[in-house]
């Protein structure tokens, strides 16, 4: 086995045993796999900006006065995940100063100190929240009392505003120039908890911290002046088996599509009761769902109800699906949990007399039924 091998299958190895629980999963993003969703366009050039992969890094210079951003393009539904980020700011180095460019005005100004970090919960506004570090010295004149730190804050973008969340100022166990450290988040639906480190991760900072609902994104953030130099990113996210549950439905769309539709499956149906072991299985809300043909059966729309891991959970978001079977009014089933998680293990689902939609979950010993609405009011 050749050396290079070996040691990647050693950082595969630590990363992996840094998981959430034992059923996360692990998405790398290094040199291995051309570093993934994270550059889709090999040698690609914006205003200033330029990025390549140099022998085992992905670089990003950034000339100009505005924060760039590097987003992976893998959406994370999971209510809770681990993003690490292995990289450096080749700008950094003790002393530099760096010229940027105002792509506006044409003029150029001198930083002196550099911003580098990690970015989460990306949203499909484009806010976003991040991990900002900054190097600076105390006394840069005076040998003696001079002393180098780093800055590490938690900023939230919102609308065009940015604000300070949390920050703290460390001067061991990272480099203070331009070597590698690592930077990590866990996020879940509330907090984050930031560490940091060179060779061994230290929590350093937490903030609390509303996790948008649907999707999110992770990436990397270069600061004006900056030049990030990345080893490998890693996303370990809560529930391995995530599924996309946007649909292109509306509440309106679907008042109106029902008031068209002959299929008397179709509609609106209410929470009516349940039969469940709550040792194995439990409610997540007192859903009211839309349900509508789709492909092989029928998709279960979301409507509201949700009680566990509520603020996940937006109207006319996939909530599960029905697929026909041989046999009249029976359907497999493939519901979707309130963490996101599918369930397809044995499930299936009857409609007795065009009202009643149960779903069965044998291997909980669990039932929940649910009833039509007449009126198809929600």
């Amino acid at each position: 086995m050749k050396k290079n091998t070996f040691l990647y299958i050693i950082i595969v190895l630590l990363m992996v045993m840094t998981s959430i629980d034992g059923q996360s999963k692990s998405y790398y993003n290094s040199v291995r796999n051309t570093f993934g969703g994270l550059y889709p366009h090999p040698g690609m050039r914006m205003q200033g900006r330029y990025k390549d992969i140099v022998e085992d890094r992905l670089v990003e210079e950034n000339a100009t006065i505005a924060t760039a951003l590097g987003i992976d393009t893998m959406l994370i539904y999971s209510p809770a995940y681990r993003y690490q980020l292995r990289l450096a700011n080749l700008n950094n180095k003790q002393g530099k100063t760096v010229s940027v460019k105002n792509p506006m005005t044409g003029g150029k100004t001198k930083i002196n100190s550099t911003q580098w970090g990690l970015m989460f919960n990306f949203d499909e506004m484009g806010e976003y929240c991040a991990v900002v570090l900054s190097c600076d010295n105390s006394a840069p004149f005076d040998d003696i009392t001079d002393h180098r730190t780093m800055q590490v804050s938690i900023i939230k973008k919102t609308a065009g505003d940015v604000t300070e969340l949390a920050q703290t100022t460390i001067d061991k166990g990272v480099s203070l120039e331009d070597d590698l450290n690592t930077i990590s988040v866990d996020v879940d639906e509330r907090s984050v908890k930031v560490a940091i480190g060179k060779d061994e991760l230290i929590t350093v900072l937490e903030a609390d911290i509303q996790r948008p609902t649907g999707p999110v994104q992770v990436g990397y953030l270069v600061g004006p002046g900056a030049s990030v130099s990345i080893e490998r990113a890693v996303l370990t996210i809560e529930n391995g088996d995530q599924v996309d549950t946007s649909t292109a439905w509306t509440i309106q769309a679907l008042d109106e599509y029902f008031a068209q539709s002959d299929d008397p499956v179709e509609g609106y149906w209410k929470y009516l009761d349940r039969d469940m072991q709550d040792q194995w299985l439990r409610m997540g809300g007192r859903y009211t769902l839309a349900v509508v043909r789709s492909g092989d059966g029928y998709d279960l729309i979301y409507i509201d109800g949700a009680q566990v891991k509520k603020s996940l959970w937006k109207p006319c978001m996939l909530k599960g699906h029905i697929r026909k079977t041989i046999f009249s009014g029976n359907y497999d089933l493939m519901w979707i949990d309130a963490t996101m998680e599918p369930i397809s293990e044995d499930t299936y689902a009857t409609i007795e007399n065009g009202i009643i939609l149960s779903l069965y979950f044998p291997v909980y010993k669990s039932q929940v039924r649910f009833a039509k609405v007449i009126d198809t009011e929600s």
